[in-house]
């Protein structure tokens, strides 16, 4: 019984940290092969912020469930249901938050001029890799769907020639 708890703790705590997140680096795979927009922009303020992720409910039902069976265990006849009980409360209530924390994580608050002169903030994922781009920086800001991501543009030239070879035709 007590590697069955054991089992289930291991699976809940790995589920909760291996979520994946998006970042200046890295790309999931439903944005593979999608078309972005693109817009450029001028950093004028970063600062880093916390993104809490979404609560599933995960924690809380492997929480409930261990709470339950370790419960279980305490007293014989109704002391085992008044422990199961009492597990099943208690292990919920520590299983969310467990799951609460591993949500959230770092981000960055950037406050963006577009080229338009519209003034945006994007709030962006950060990962260990990712550098953080700094105020005066000119970017590119990628859109697909309604995800937006915040890209160094230093390096991509100011104009570019309209290709001759590309004819439109109404």
């Amino acid at each position: 019984m007590r590697y069955a708890l054991l089992f289930l703790l291991f699976l809940s705590l790995s589920g909760l940290t291996a979520c994946a997140t998006d970042g200046q680096n890295t790309y999931s795979e439903a944005d593979v092969g999608k078309e972005t927009s693109v817009e450029w922009g001028r950093i004028v303020r970063w600062r880093e912020v916390k993104i809490q992720g979404k609560n599933t409910g995960t924690g809380s039902a492997v929480g409930l469930t261990a709470g339950g069976l370790a419960g279980s265990q305490i007293g014989q006849g109704n002391g085992s249901v008044a422990g199961a009980i009492g597990g099943i409360v208690v292990g919920a209530i520590i299983g969310g938050m467990i799951e609460h924390q591993a949500q959230q994580r770092k981000g960055i608050e950037y406050t963006i001029v577009k080229r338009s002169g519209k003034t945006v903030t994007i709030v962006q994922n950060i990962q260990k890799d990712d550098v953080p781009l700094h105020k005066g920086e000119r970017v590119m800001i990628q859109t697909t769907g309604q995800y937006m991501r915040v890209l160094p543009a230093e390096d991509l030239p100011t104009a570019v020639k309209r290709p001759k070879d590309i004819k439109v035709y109404e």
